[in-house]
């Protein structure tokens, strides 16, 4: 058996962990109120005149973790520095919105853009279905493309 002097020798000096900046929370919650916006304008100048933030537009829709309203699509938008579940994030999407708004339940998107990455956008396959066979039927993919 080892001594109490040898137990102690063993254990590992765990340095002490770094203090985050005061201001951490408040500078990622202003990031990704930024990003919201930037997708905003985004959808705005696809024609979606109406676009605007939940924060400002429904509080419901916010409560639902969508993050635009006025447009077709339940998006959540994502300023990334770690990796997220995104099938977690689509399935919680979907779940609120059901619960809460249930004449919105299609099109849960994630938007999420990583810093010096591309802007990359997360749909489940069925959605992508659906929208795809709508933009189809509407001939706004057209048959020179297959």
């Amino acid at each position: 058996m080892k001594t109490e002097k040898e137990k102690k020798s063993q254990k590992v000096i765990r340095s002490r962990p770094k203090a985050k900046s005061p201001n951490s929370g408040a500078r990622a919650r202003r990031k990704g109120h930024n990003y919201e916006r930037n997708i905003v304008k985004f959808f705005k100048d696809l024609g979606f005149e109406h676009a605007k933030t939940s924060r400002l537009g429904s509080r419901l829709l916010d409560a639902a973790k969508v993050d635009i309203c006025d447009i077709p699509f339940n998006v959540q938008c994502k300023v990334v520095e770690a990796h997220i579940d995104y099938y977690k994030l689509t399935e919680e999407i979907t779940g609120e919105v059901s619960k809460l708004v249930p004449k919105r339940a299609e099109y849960p998107v994630i938007i999420f853009h990583k810093k010096n990455k591309k802007t990359n956008v997360v749909m489940t396959m069925d959605e992508f279905k659906k929208f795809f066979s709508i933009a189809w039927s509407n001939k706004l993919i057209y048959d020179h493309y297959v």
